[in-house]
């Protein structure tokens, strides 16, 4: 089993083939608010609300393929001792295109929560309430400004950081950790 995430490039035209509205961030946003609260949920819970379509059509089964290889990687890397987690987004791309689809990733998140059975809130511990309701704002505050490309990169940076290191927060307060015993 492996934990490295598909290419996001790739992911990106496999949705694009198979006509899927949402971008690969905000799909892989939907599944880590998934996991957080459910870790056994299984994998065509997530792929019914991200890929529609003809699942015999050779595009549609492609973008399947592509995003349970991303299910399964997120699965393993949210259990991972070493804390191996990242955030699915295109790396090599323009400032505001990185910036957008961390907010999409946002969005997905918080979507994951109401599809895991989130409906309010007040009912998760409160870290991960705070931090919760922090990717909400993030999510839907619009442009965020970045005149400064250097301090725009190092801001961007730092929210990723932010988002990452609360998904893994989130995921051990409601699910202790589940890492495999190591095997010497």
């Amino acid at each position: 089993m492996k934990s490295e995430l598909p290419d996001y490039v790739g992911v990106e035209r496999a949705l694009g083939r198979a006509n899927v509205d949402f971008s690969s961030a905000e799909i892989h946003g939907m599944a880590c608010g998934l996991l957080v609260v459910d870790q056994a949920t299984p994998p065509e819970t997530w792929l019914a609300q991200a890929l529609e379509g003809n699942p015999q059509d050779f595009h549609v089964q492609e973008a399947r393929s592509l995003l349970k290889d991303l299910f399964a990687a997120t699965r393993q890397q949210l259990n991972d001792s070493d804390m191996a987690f990242e955030l699915f987004l295109p790396e090599d791309d323009a400032l505001e295109t990185r910036v957008e689809a961390m907010q999409d990733w946002c969005q997905g998140f918080s979507f994951g929560l109401a599809l895991a059975g989130v409906k309010d809130m007040r009912t998760l511990p409160d870290d991960s309430r705070e931090w919760a309701e922090d990717v909400v704002r993030i999510g839907s505050s619009g442009e965020l400004e970045m005149e400064d490309e250097e301090e725009g990169e190092e801001s961007l940076a730092e929210i990723i950081e932010y988002l990452r290191v609360g998904v893994l927060m989130m995921n051990e307060e409601l699910q202790p950790m589940k890492a495999a015993p190591h095997i010497h």
